[in-house]
């Protein structure tokens, strides 16, 4: 296929062109990489590159477009009708006989021996507004490959809705846009100047300046001159190849802008899941130290029923080192059993059934924490996962890719609390927490409970006041060997008690932090997926922002050089 460029010796235009493909080389490898739209785009602006000169002809139907052609060249190339005649995109270009081939169902090349089109390809779209949707589908997909857009609109109805829609549409793509305005032998040259006062006043509005505009008749060939002129001889060499270099620019430039917008909407939304993030993590922090503050009501429980078991102690030993008590004191085993049915009876129950209570607290708070953070994420995720603006803002893959996190979660973590069982949970924690609370103590961990640790350790204490040899009946030993080995006895059950208490609420401050950590832990684990796709989106937002900032800045350079030409 012939190209433009084919008969251009000029250097500065030979490497502009070589610098354009390399930059259309590299936006289509940067959107491939980010799995962003319009990579079919950059991939038909490539082709394009090195076709003709391409005017695309858009307009409503019945607009007068296949009367335009037919007139500009004289011959009968196009069907006229005053309905849609044609669903097709069709490309006219040179040939030494007059052919057609079927590209798709949607595009048709035809060849006509007309030598203009020897420079040039021209392409007919169908109308902007045809009852047939996809004939509009269809004009609206090969815009983008024009080097100029000739618009022909109808004095009868100049600009309606879906005309101004379709403009806004090629303001997008940066296109150069050139007005016809059709079927001025209907109106009077009054009426034909309140006309071009309204196109120019609402195309500058569109625009931001006011295009070309040709005021023509195509039936009658009225002031046909001046379009003529300017595609047949203002459109020279020069002018088209400024044109055909420019014409990517402008499409990169809005690819540019549409894919800066959707980097934006990411940023929102990756934004939004920062806050998100931050606000779980807070939340978790918060309910932290409320379970942690929380739990302190079976510590202080604790503590009393040790202050309630020294007191206990004490009472029994006041009672018993005495020599009324001499046969007890003399039998060991006699003088423990006593001291735990006195001391020890009914306390250990409720030191167990404490713990017990304190660590189905500690459950029904982990799956409540649980509920409620993944209830809490989730409703604002679906949220927006069923609102198709914020999908189209952000693109389908982010947001597939988004919602595929949010679910993987979900999953996870419906199968977390599905397989929770209350009973087998508070069984591992009691003997999580065991096993430390009786290192602690340099105990072994067989015991079965609180109240057994207890009895072993204090009640040897007790102990320390048995085996008495004979001489101890001996009223003058007694009295001074009874006070003595009482006072004695209550002194380091005391200093025993107080150091089990202290050393108490050390391990039970220590396992319940474990727990607590471990509770805080398996949530922040569950939300992990959610943490790492934030980070490598937000990487490749930024990745992506600055290579396309790095395009942007080497078409800027390009359309330096292009404008010199002119």
């Amino acid at each position: 296929m012939p190209s433009i460029f084919d008969t251009v010796l000029d250097a500065d235009i030979q490497a502009l062109v070589r610098r354009e493909q390399r930059l259309l080389v590299e936006l289509r490898e940067t959107l491939e990489r980010e799995e962003a739209d319009d990579r079919r785009r950059v991939d038909e602006l490539l082709e394009t590159l090195e076709d003709l000169f391409t005017i695309v002809i858009v307009g409503e139907f019945n607009a007068g477009k296949s009367s335009l052609i037919n007139t500009l060249f004289g011959v009968k190339l196009r069907t006229e009708g005053p309905i849609p005649v044609d669903d097709r995109i069709s490309i006219l270009r040179f040939g030494e006989q007059q052919t057609q081939k079927t590209i798709s169902d949607f595009v048709l090349e035809q060849f006509y021996p007309i030598e203009f089109l020897r420079n040039i390809t021209l392409v007919d779209t169908p109308g902007t507004n045809s009852i047939v949707q996809r004939h509009q589908e269809i004009t609206e997909d090969f815009v983008p490959r024009a080097d100029l857009v000739l618009f022909v609109t109808s004095i009868d109805r100049p600009l309606s809705e879906s005309e101004r829609k379709f403009l806004e549409y090629i303001r997008e793509w940066g296109k150069k846009v050139v007005f016809v305005l059709n079927k001025i032998d209907t109106k009077s040259e009054e009426e034909l100047a309140q006309v071009l006062d309204y196109l120019r006043s609402n195309t500058r509005t569109i625009f931001g300046f006011e295009p070309a505009i040709f005021p023509v008749s195509t039936k009658t060939r009225e002031r046909f001159e001046a379009l003529e002129d300017y595609i047949f001889r203002v459109l020279s060499e020069k002018e088209r190849v400024r044109l055909k270099l420019q014409a990517p620019l402008d499409t990169i430039e809005g690819i540019a802008r549409k894919q800066f917008a959707v980097i934006e909407s990411r940023r929102a939304m990756l934004a939004d899941d920062r806050t998100r993030i931050e606000s779980m993590t807070d939340q978790l922090t918060r309910a932290r130290e409320d379970i942690e503050g929380n739990f302190q009501q079976f510590v202080v429980r604790i503590d009393n029923l040790m202050m309630d078991l020294e007191r206990r102690g004490i009472d029994f030993l006041d009672r018993y080192v005495r020599i009324q008590h001499l046969m007890i004191l003399r039998d060991a085993l006699r003088f423990r059993e006593e001291f735990e049915r006195q001391v020890f009876q009914g306390w250990k129950g409720s030191i167990d059934a404490t713990i017990q209570e304190s660590v189905d607290w500690l459950v029904k708070e982990n799956m409540k924490l649980w509920n409620v953070t993944v209830e809490a994420f989730h409703r604002r995720a679906d949220a927006e996962a069923r609102n198709p603006e914020v999908v189209g803002r952000v693109g389908r893959e982010f947001a597939y890719n988004r919602e595929e996190v949010y679910s993987r979660m979900r999953m996870q973590a419906e199968q977390r609390l599905a397989a929770y069982d209350v009973t087998i949970e508070s069984r591992r924690i009691i003997d999580t927490a065991m096993r430390g609370v009786f290192h602690s103590f340099g105990l072994g961990a067989g015991a079965l409970g609180l109240g057994y640790l207890f009895t072993s350790a204090v009640s040897s204490i007790a102990l320390d006041v048995t085996g008495l040899t004979a001489a101890t009946m001996l009223l003058v030993t007694s009295f001074l060997i009874l006070p003595y080995k009482r006072s004695r006895s209550k002194a380091e059950f005391q200093a025993r008690i107080e150091e089990l208490r202290t050393q108490l609420r050390e391990a039970l401050a220590r396992e319940s932090k474990v727990e607590i950590d471990r509770i805080v832990r398996n949530i922040i684990g569950a939300f992990e997926p959610y943490q790492r796709f934030y980070d490598a989106e937000s990487d490749k937002v930024t990745r992506f922002a600055s290579k396309l900032d790095g395009v942007m800045e080497e078409a800027r350079a390009l359309g330096a050089g292009v404008g010199r030409l002119g």
